[in-house]
């Protein structure tokens, strides 16, 4: 089908009594990074406004001055036609407008009430009302169709539980306008259909959304209209049904990208890794085998175990059972042991497990080698520069230069520089925890192809995914979890959503909205 030419929404007349938001010659500079360029950017009353584009393009950078964090250099921010100024988060909820980030912001200490209601509380007789507080965090969640028990520590959640707590505190401040940013990215098909039912919930009752994502069947799922960044810029709006995802793509990345999931097949060879009988508090019994030169995909509902299960291989949680190693026995008493042993993980989280914000790109991706720059008592500066400028070119890693500091850097960036830093230790296997999480369509497919790579080098991959195309595409046999245990296994002919959906829902009730044995309340 041919692609569709996108038809800009924006004319010469913004101020439109439509539009509950105007943002007008947004521009922000970092230091010498021009961030924004003179961006405009409209929501309308009541809409799913789905914002789209490149890692680095501009679209956190927008939300975060929408939403108070970060002030613009120039440019001014209109609601319901009247200008205003978002000098803090705080002006910002009054105002009326939530964020829902990415990068989680809570308190893991802190229980689930706690986080979505810290600093909100109610008092009784001057001291802080928290039978008041339980009391409006059930009463929020029988609205929005998300049930926890709101007692337990966020700590104890796994990455997508917390995303949709932050959901929770985000909609508690019932605000006109909710930004959505990357909400899905931890969350499996299941929790993702529950999000969009909220999303739908809200949007019935007159709440104006954006929606970012780099999962782009979402935007033609929920979205009304799309607008695509580009290089700071504001690239084109369309209505949803006048586009299509060619159209946009090549909107998003200046060019077409033809093949989403580019597999090669590699040659397959022995068995490389085999771990029996994997045991701990979070897995049980679990056994398989990795084979040379192969993509390993890891399925499951989000608490089925794949992570855990990971890393107590990794030797990151302790386990009883064994981890073979081209046939002999190894003991991953550590990350550091494992790393040593040929054996390396990308970890999910890469704000608290990957990147040290305050550190530059090349010390993060220097970080697991450092024995190998050592010379002595001194680092081979040199050596250390060369290997970081080469995996920041084969990642294209959009940074100012090796030096910048890795916080400084957009989510997705962060990302391929964890994914730097494994690859830097020239492991024999790599175990990649959703590699793609909050990663934009053609960084993809560069990961997918650094994939591919590494298989025809003969390094072995195990790749966990809740990204049902992704896995079935880029996995040459595929094993499903349920509940800490591996429920079945797929060879690549035999993989389909279907099969992978009915393995993994095999130990659990299917009234059951959100999987994590152990969290939930009986409220």
């Amino acid at each position: 089908m041919a692609a569709k030419r996108a038809k800009p929404v924006y004319g010469t007349d913004l101020m439109n009594q439509d539009f509950i938001l105007e943002m007008k010659k947004i521009t922000k500079y970092y230091g010498a990074v021009h961030a924004l360029d003179n961006v405009d950017f409209s929501l309308k009353r009541g809409e799913i406004l789905c914002l789209c584009g490149e890692n680095g393009a501009g679209k956190s950078t927008l939300m975060k001055i929408l939403s108070g964090a970060e002030n613009p250099t120039e440019g001014q921010i209109y609601i319901d036609g009247e200008p205003v100024i978002i000098s803090n988060p705080a002006r910002a909820h009054e105002i009326g407008i939530s964020i829902v980030y990415q990068e989680l912001i809570q308190i893991p200490e802190m229980s689930i009430t706690e986080n979505i209601f810290l600093g909100r509380y109610r008092k009784k007789a001057g001291f802080i009302d928290m039978d008041d507080a339980r009391s409006r965090a059930l009463k929020l969640m029988d609205e929005i169709g998300i049930h926890f028990n709101p007692d337990v520590k966020v700590r104890e959640l796994s990455t997508a539980q917390r995303q949709l707590v932050e959901i929770l505190k985000a909609v508690s401040y019932r605000s006109r306008i909710i930004v959505f940013d990357e909400p899905t990215s931890s969350l499996t098909s299941e929790e993702t259909e529950i999000l969009f039912s909220i999303i739908g919930r809200l949007k019935k009752q007159g709440v104006s959304l954006i929606y970012i994502s780099h999962r782009l069947n979402e935007i033609f799922r929920i979205g009304d209209r799309v607008t695509v960044f580009r290089d700071g810029k504001n690239v084109g709006t369309s209505v949803v049904s006048d586009i299509d995802i060619n159209r946009l793509i090549s909107m998003m990345v200046g060019r077409s990208v033809e093949n989403q999931y580019p597999k090669q097949q590699a040659p397959i060879g022995d068995v490389i890794l085999r771990a029996e009988n994997i045991t701990n508090e979070k897995v049980h019994g679990c056994s398989f085998v990795l084979r040379r030169g192969e993509v390993l995909g890891f399925s499951g509902l989000v608490g089925a175990g794949r992570t855990e299960l990971m890393r107590a291989v990794f030797g990151a949680d302790p386990c009883t059972g064994s981890v073979f190693l081209n046939g002999r026995e190894i003991k991953n008493t550590a990350p550091s042991v494992a790393i040593i042993n040929g054996i390396t993980l990308v970890p999910e989280d890469r704000k608290d497990q990957g990147v040290v914000q305050g550190i530059s790109v090349k010390d993060n991706i220097g970080l697991s080698s450092l024995k190998r720059y050592t010379r002595r008592l001194f680092i081979d500066d040199a050596m250390e520069n060369r290997d970081a400028d080469e995996h920041i070119e084969k990642l294209r890693i959009v940074t100012p230069g090796r030096d910048q500091p890795a916080g400084n850097l957009s989510g997705g960036n962060q990302q391929k520089v964890v994914a730097a830093r494994c690859l830097a230790t020239n492991p024999k296997v790599l175990i990649m925890d959703e590699p793609t999480r909050g990663i934009d369509v053609s960084a993809k497919v560069e990961i997918y192809q650094i994939m591919n790579r590494l298989t025809s080098q003969g390094v072995s991959i195990i790749m966990i995914s809740s990204e049902l195309p992704e896995l079935m595409a880029m996995s040459d046999r595929v094993i499903v979890m349920c509940e800490g245990r591996i429920t079945g296994e797929l060879s690549r002919d035999e993989i389909d959503d279907e099969t992978i959906m009915m393995f993994a829902t095999k130990h659990e009730d299917k009234n059951i909205k959100l999987a994590a044995k152990g969290v939930h309340g009986d409220e």
